[in-house]
């Protein structure tokens, strides 16, 4: 049997930053193979009970790490999807710790335009609006501007009919190099960019795929709520893995 070049044919590229956010998957991963580019390593193999064939990257921590990651993971091989999942921070009251946010966009919550105030005039740290964005959209040829960057519908359908024996369902995810625990700070993100719930990651590749045209998703499963009282507990991240190996395996024939 002539073996599966990733370089050249389609894959699932699954992208999660921490060990807890991936090491479950890479296990999972039959013929598995690492790749390494630059500081980043690629485990390559087959997923699920129908064998597919995915990438497995884990992106480190981090806005600049994950678009590191996604630009050479698209450079480097062919995914004809990208899921990014991992752990996330509650937003919203109706989300609680290890419940799943499949993301229907994904917002970049660090971008925003502060208006003019003049000398001594203070700071106000509610006084901004979401910034666009220029991206380089290949299907048109040219740039345009975006304030957020919409996940695939029919990536969503999917993860939204599983039976996964966890409470999921759609949201806006917040993404930016930022972890907030101040109640009216998160009231002030959800009034603005609506966010359910917020990562450190997702906003970068989300951005590249819609730049190059490839189907996106996140895929989020909550470690904490603040809004709910409920504390940080990255061991989630197990079941989210598993989720999203559930979800690879509903792809079939997509």
């Amino acid at each position: 049997m002539q073996k599966y070049d990733f370089k050249t044919q389609p894959s699932i590229l699954i992208q999660g930053a921490m060990d807890t956010e991936t090491e479950y998957l890479i296990e999972k991963l039959e013929g598995r193979e690492k790749i390494t580019l630059g500081n980043w390593e690629f485990h390559t193999g087959f997923l699920g009970k129908y064998r597919e064939p995915v990438i497995i990257s884990k992106t480190y921590q981090g806005m600049v790490n994950a678009a590191a990651a996604s630009s050479l993971a698209l450079a480097c091989f062919s995914p004809k999807t990208v899921i990014n999942q991992g752990i996330a921070g509650g937003h919203d009251t109706s989300f609680h710790r290890g419940d799943v946010v499949i993301g229907e966009k994904v917002v970049p919550m660090g971008a925003m335009v502060r208006r003019y105030a003049p000398h001594g005039a203070g700071i106000s740290e509610t006084d901004f609006e979401p910034l666009p964005i220029e991206i380089f959209d290949k299907g048109l040829g040219k740039t345009r501007k975006v304030v957020d960057f919409p996940c695939d519908e029919r990536l969503i359908a999917i993860a939204e009919q599983m039976e996964a024996g966890l409470t999921a369902g759609r949201g806006v995810l917040g993404s930016a190099d930022e972890w907030n625990n101040q109640i009216d700070r998160i009231a002030l993100l959800r009034e603005r960019y609506h966010t359910t719930a917020e990562d450190m990651e997702s906003a970068a590749p989300a951005e590249l795929c819609l730049s190059y045209g490839i189907p996106f998703i996140a895929i989020r499963i909550l470690s904490n709520s603040v809004v709910n009282g409920e504390e940080f507990d990255e061991s989630v991240g197990l079941e989210g893995q598993k989720f999203v190996l559930r979800f690879v395996e509903a792809l079939q024939g997509l």
